[in-house]
């Protein structure tokens, strides 16, 4: 919790100069989103009788790439394109910030081909990961619910649903700092793999739980916002809220835990006159 409140405090101090990058992105991701299964399998989960869930409602409602629509595709893919793009000037910026202590955007155009190809693979690669990961949590809860006792049927949808969460924070974080260490040291692929994972292996346990808790609660806001917004346009401008939070959280976050991790001294935390 540690890093996540000194990145709530970051994100306050400097909110205006990493906003644009984030809600870019965020704002297709939220086009993506197929609001229509988000609500169907909560109106499911509320009747108590889940039973009559649908493996399609609950894959859309969880993956990017949930193939409601062609528009939903389209949306998904250019949210990924344009948070590659986006996130690498973040890091960009927020590397510059904390080493030198300014803040400005001078240079990150040409920082950004140093950093496209790394975050570009770390980008696909969290993609991949998530997909699978939707597609298997999706099966598991439609599985469990067609039990034909309600009470099991319900823990053992409860307990999947919580242990998939788990399984996806776990295998993010053991690649949680790969791609601030990539930028930064210049080491290669794997050799960065290696180093970010001892860097992060003493307090993985500190940072995974911390990424938990974000994660269902921005679930959680997104399935409220389904449920409760009176049209589309609410439901995506809040999404967007949403997500701009959880990009800007994200990568503060990874920044703030690599630079503390790996003993760098931070500039932006003085003052200069």
């Amino acid at each position: 919790m540690k890093y996540t409140a000194q990145s709530g405090k970051y994100i306050l101090k400097n909110f205006w100069h990493i906003f644009p990058f984030a809600i870019i992105p965020a704002f297709f991701f939220a086009l993506s989103a197929d609001r229509e299964s988000i609500r169907c399998a909560i109106e499911t989960l509320l009747t108590g009788d889940i039973s009559s869930f649908h493996f399609s409602h609950l894959f859309r409602a969880i993956s990017i790439l949930n193939f409601a629509s062609w528009q939903s595709v389209v949306f998904g893919l250019l949210g990924v394109v344009l948070i590659i793009v986006c996130v690498a000037m973040m890091l960009a910026l927020l590397d510059k910030h904390m080493r030198i202590g300014k803040r400005t955007y001078n240079g990150l155009f040409s920082k950004l081909n140093d950093n496209l190809v790394s975050t570009a693979g770390y980008a696909f690669l969290l993609l991949v990961l998530y997909e699978v990961w939707s597609l298997v949590t999706a099966a598991l809860l439609h599985f469990f619910s067609m039990i034909s006792n309600a009470v099991i049927a319900y823990l053992l949808a409860g307990v999947s649903f919580l242990g998939m969460h788990a399984v996806l924070i776990y295998v993010i974080g053991t690649v949680y700092l790969w791609l601030p260490c990539m930028q930064i040291t210049g080491f290669k692929a794997m050799e960065a793999l290696q180093y970010s994972y001892q860097l992060i292996a003493p307090v993985k346990w500190r940072i995974l739980l911390g990424q938990l808790g974000s994660l269902l609660f921005v679930e959680a806001l997104i399935a409220a916002c389904a449920f409760f917004a009176p049209d589309g346009v609410v439901f995506y401008a809040a999404s967007t809220a949403i997500y701009t939070a959880l990009i800007m959280i994200y990568c503060v976050r990874m920044m703030i835990a690599y630079f503390d991790r790996d003993n760098i001294q931070r500039a932006d935390l003085n003052r200069y006159y």
